[in-house]
């Protein structure tokens, strides 16, 4: 079923599907599916300043139109961020790059956090292969700020996209739900 989920993203986004869907550290492809996660700079709270968040889904909203890749589901917490993609090409470290580049010369400045290293040097990947696996990366993301006490549902977490799913309210990062 993920295969032909994949597929449709791939035709709805002009990509072509990869066939070859490992694990860990795959060689990320065309079509590929990851989950992906990003940390702050010794789990620093920068999640915590004002308008970080918004200046955070801006900037990442943009890197994802720029790479044509496609967000499945986010999540913004206080010290790192999970995103499940689907990529066009071989996107996922450019994209990732430029993205954690902007964000920590641009908003990091214009926010005054006092210093522009804010970023783990990498980021964690992990391929999606199956429907199974991106249900439960899915929830995952989802309940990652419940789990962290910062709400009690979900939906209730503005920086996620859980309300896309579960009240049809579109978040501040455009995603695409229609693969289940």
């Amino acid at each position: 079923m993920l295969c032909q989920v994949l597929i449709v993203a791939c035709h709805k986004c002009d990509l072509t599907l990869s066939s070859n869907m490992g694990l860990r550290l795959q060689n990320q492809g065309s079509g590929s599916c990851f989950f992906v996660t990003t940390t702050f700079r010794e789990w620093r709270r920068f999640g915590d300043v004002p308008e970080f968040y918004a200046r955070l889904a801006s900037s990442f909203a943009f890197c994802l139109e720029k790479y044509e890749a496609v967000c499945i589901a986010y999540a913004f917490m206080p010290s790192h961020i999970h995103a499940i993609l689907i990529l066009k090409g071989d996107c996922l470290a450019p994209l990732t790059r430029d993205f954690k580049k902007f964000v920590a010369q641009k908003v990091a400045v214009d926010l005054r956090l006092g210093t522009t290293s804010i970023w783990m040097p990498r980021y964690d990947r992990v391929a999606i292969y199956s429907e199974e696996v991106l249900r439960t990366k899915l929830q995952y993301v989802h309940n990652n700020p419940v789990k962290a006490g910062l709400v009690s549902q979900p939906e209730d977490w503005m920086w996620s996209s859980a309300a896309d799913y579960m009240c049809d309210r579109p978040g501040p990062v455009p995603i695409w739900k229609d693969w289940g």
